[in-house]
C-alpha cells in the first residue's frame, strides 16, 4: 500500500514536471515567433517577387540552384520557430552538426541583394542582422524556389556594368539564357562567385573561372542532374567569353 503510494506521488512529480517543461517549450516558441514578427514590422519594406515570365530556364536554375543548395530538388522549407529551434538545440543534445533547411542559403542570398540596393533615400538599407534573419524566415514561408533563384539572377553581378545572368548572357555568350547548354549555365554561375578585380574582369580570369565550373558540373552530377557522360563532356568544352568591346577594357595588372 504504502509502495503504491509513493510510486503514484513519483509519476504525478513526473507528470508534473513534463507538463512545466512543455509549457516552457510552449513559451520559447511563442516568444521566438513575436520576436520575428517584431524584426519583420521593423523592416522599412517587403521585396517583391519577380513575375512568372522572370523565372529561369531549367538548366540555369538547376545551375544557379547548386551554387547554394547541395540537393537537387528545386524546393524551399519554410523555417517555423520549432524548425529555428531544432537546429540551435541539435548540436547542443545530439553533438551533430545542424542541417540548415532546403532553401535557407539560397533565401540568405536574396537578403543581402535586396538590402544591398538603394532604397529611396538613394543609399543602401542598412539591415540589423535581427531583421536580416526575420527577412530570410519570411521568404522561405511566402517564396518558392523558383522565386528566389529569379531574384538573385536578376540581381547578380557580373563585372563591367553587367547586372543580371540574361544581360550576362547576351554579353559574354552572345546568347538568350533560354538556349544556353548546362557548361555555360555553370559558367555564368561560377562568375557570381568571382570576387574584387576577378568580378570585374571575369574574362582576365579564366583559369579561376574552369576550376569553379567544373566544380559545378561535379555538384550537378553528384545531385542526379547530369550523367557522367554529360559532365564529362561540359568539362570538355572552352571557357570562352565574347566580350566584344574588350581592348576598352584592359585586365588589370
Amino acid at each position: 500500500m504504502f509502495s503504491s503510494t509513493r510510486w503514484r506521488h513519483r509519476m504525478r512529480l513526473l507528470g508534473l514536471g513534463l507538463c512545466g517543461l512543455g509549457l516552457v517549450g510552449v513559451g520559447l516558441l511563442a516568444a521566438m515567433e513575436g520576436f520575428y514578427r517584431l524584426e519583420l514590422r521593423r523592416l522599412p519594406g517587403l521585396p517583391t517577387p519577380p513575375e512568372a515570365a522572370d523565372r529561369l530556364p531549367a538548366n540555369l536554375a538547376r545551375t544557379w540552384w547548386s551554387l547554394f543548395e547541395p540537393g537537387a530538388t528545386l524546393t524551399v522549407e519554410p523555417v517555423w520557430a520549432w524548425t529555428a529551434l531544432a537546429t540551435v538545440s541539435r548540436p547542443l543534445v545530439f553533438g551533430t552538426p545542424s542541417h540548415l533547411t532546403s532553401g535557407w542559403s539560397l533565401a540568405n542570398a536574396v537578403v543581402n541583394s535586396w538590402s544591398a540596393h538603394p532604397s529611396a533615400t538613394g543609399e543602401p538599407l542598412s539591415l540589423k542582422a535581427s531583421q536580416r534573419l526575420a527577412l530570410g524566415i519570411w521568404l522561405t514561408r511566402h517564396w518558392s524556389a523558383e522565386e528566389l533563384l529569379a531574384f538573385q539572377a536578376r540581381h547578380v553581378r557580373l563585372g563591367h556594368g553587367v547586372i543580371g545572368v540574361s544581360e550576362g548572357a547576351r554579353r559574354y555568350l552572345a546568347k538568350e539564357t533560354a538556349g544556353i547548354t548546362f557548361a555555360e549555365a555553370a559558367l555564368l554561375t561560377s562568375m557570381a562567385g568571382l570576387g574584387g578585380a576577378q568580378r570585374e574582369h571575369p574574362e582576365c580570369f579564366i583559369d579561376r573561372l574552369r576550376p569553379r565550373r567544373d566544380r559545378l558540373l561535379q555538384r550537378l552530377r553528384e545531385a542526379g542532374v547530369l550523367t557522367q557522360a554529360e559532365e564529362a563532356a561540359a568539362r570538355s568544352r572552352s571557357v570562352v567569353l565574347r566580350l566584344a568591346d574588350f581592348t576598352e577594357h584592359p585586365c588589370p595588372r
